[in-house]
């Protein structure tokens, strides 16, 4: 598949993943993940879960995620691929959250935790590709920062820097949905303590989350890097402060 992006543009967000990889010190790549109507060319011949595709494009593979042969059919629905199950299928799901998974205490629990939270993207693509930010060829409508909290703290400062708003986050549901379906829906920068069952399954760090943030942030993020105290900027004063605040 020819990329429709000039090579400045692809040229961006490999510099974007250079950065914030030295910044950072990451272990691994951001994940790049978009939203395609067609499959990716590189991607592997597999059914991966989502949980399983963000820890293995932030090691350095890619993978095309479809309706077709997502290896977790709740992962399909959370991402949009798939409607929400019925009948039977539905029947199952709810039997196996609340008796099985035990992630919730009935299916009332259950429906109320969907009802609240934000719908996922139905319809929007047939794909969903994720791959090391530096490897993506097509523009990435999110990207995925597996890290520990002080790596979080810090984007989620330098994302605050220019603008002082904070975002609107959503913790709740599966991972596919907070790291994924959420901040691609809302625009939002997410930040996911992952689900239970997904960080016990694929063998996630105990000291990783996840911050996600949609690509149209990630501009701001590296250019406060020279100028905020997340980045590379010194604090000033901080010995000055203390002593004016300091009663008598």
């Amino acid at each position: 598949m020819r990329s429709q992006y000039k090579e400045d543009d692809v040229m961006e967000w490999k510099e974007y993943a250079k950065t914030l990889k030295e910044l950072l010190g990451l272990k691994g790549s951001p994940v790049a993940v978009t939203y395609s109507m067609k499959p990716a060319e590189r991607a592997g011949d597999t059914k991966p879960w989502v949980c399983e595709a963000l820890l293995g494009a932030r090691d350095g593979k890619t993978f095309c995620i479809s309706k077709d042969n997502s290896g977790c059919p709740g992962g399909a629905w959370h991402l949009g691929l798939a409607p929400k199950p019925t009948g039977a299928a539905d029947k199952a799901l709810k039997e196996f959250l609340v008796h099985g998974e035990k992630l919730f205490c009935s299916v009332a629990t259950f429906h109320r935790a969907m009802f609240l939270t934000t719908a996922p993207p139905l319809g929007l693509a047939d794909h969903v590709i994720f791959s090391p930010l530096e490897g993506a060829h097509e523009k990435p409508d999110l990207v995925v920062f597996i890290c520990n909290p002080e790596q979080g703290c810090r984007l989620l400062t330098l994302a605050q820097y220019a603008n002082g708003i904070p975002p609107r986050t959503e913790m709740s549901g599966s991972t596919c949905h907070m790291a994924v379906a959420y901040p691609i829906v809302s625009g939002e920068i997410n930040v996911s303590l992952l689900d239970y069952t997904s960080r016990r399954i694929q063998k996630f760090g105990s000291d990783e989350m996840t911050v996600s943030v949609p690509y149209h942030h990630m501009g701001n993020i590296v250019e406060s890097i020279e100028s905020c105290s997340a980045g590379t900027a010194k604090i000033e004063g901080m010995e000055r402060i203390i002593k004016a605040t300091q009663p008598g």
